[in-house]
């Protein structure tokens, strides 16, 4: 095999358009001394002019395919889409091919896209995605901080909380995976704790405490260990209904918080709603 069959052989073979050095990298094994730098490019140049190539300008050097315009347009586009750390721009992406390969660039980004190799967001900027992305990937971190105070919001007036990720699988019309009863027994749900021991809970808490003020998650803990004493399940819910109970009827104080955005989740679901401002997280018997 000579080298112009080593050439025609290497570059047929490879997924995208070549550089010159880069072929001679792939040649060079077998053609060994023969295969400089100078002696290859002046063979994929003699190629180029009968035909059996085609030469694509890139700036200052050039690139070498026997794929047609379109198709070498395609080959390139691909791994600049799947590189990308973020979506890039359609039209950033197609300044990025060699110029002779720009006004090819709809044809090969729609055969992408009909491959499933790519995605396009429509919009002014028409982002190009590897897939097509799930709705919930769309939000950004600006926007899931929006969607978690209005779900506090929310949450205050909910008997059971919902969840960004809750939100999320609604989008992406999914649903959370939940164990299967008939992999698991559930404990029932412990009763509500007496008056007199909700009483005795706050009375400890305090003695250790710097303040009449304590935080409802800390009763929650109290009551988790109550309830699986007796072979329950403690339920936030329960006892955030409870204090609301309270509150209502005038029996309880709430310390409200502040900033419930900076809570973690399984404490935000404990918020005591009040009447005036942000919700309550701390509470002390009224005397």
């Amino acid at each position: 095999m000579n080298l112009d069959d080593l050439i025609l052989q290497a570059v047929t073979s490879a997924e995208m358009p070549l550089k010159a050095a880069q072929v001679v990298k792939l040649v060079k094994p077998q053609a060994g001394r023969a295969a400089t730098p100078k002696v290859v490019t002046t063979a994929l140049d003699a190629l180029a002019a009968a035909g059996r190539l085609n030469r694509l300008p890139a700036g200052k050097t050039a690139l070498f395919t026997t794929l047609g315009l379109e198709q070498a347009a395609e080959a390139m586009l691909r791994p600049l889409i799947h590189a990308a750390k973020q979506p890039p721009q359609a039209a950033k992406l197609r300044a990025k091919l060699p110029v002779v390969l720009q006004p090819h660039f709809e044809v090969a980004l729609g055969a992408l896209v009909a491959q499933g190799a790519a995605f396009v967001m429509p919009g002014a900027k028409r982002l190009v995605h590897s897939r097509r992305p799930k709705p919930s990937e769309l939000l950004d971190t600006a926007k899931r901080r929006a969607l978690q105070n209005m779900l506090d919001d929310i949450n205050a007036l909910r008997g059971t909380p919902l969840t960004l990720a809750d939100f999320a699988a609604w989008l992406d019309d999914e649903e959370r995976a939940e164990p299967s009863p008939l992999e698991i027994e559930t404990p029932k749900t412990a009763p509500l704790p007496e008056d007199a021991l909700l009483r005795e809970w706050y009375e400890q808490d305090r003695l250790r405490s710097s303040t009449m003020m304590i935080a409802i998650p800390r009763t929650f803990e109290r009551y988790a260990a109550w309830a699986a004493e007796k072979g329950g399940a403690a339920d936030s819910q329960v006892l955030r209904n409870l204090m609301t109970e309270l509150y209502n009827n005038g029996r309880i104080l709430l310390e409200p918080c502040e900033r419930p955005q900076d809570l973690p989740e399984h404490e935000r679901a404990m918020l005591v709603p009040m009447s005036l401002g942000p919700p309550g997280y701390s509470w002390c018997w009224i005397a």
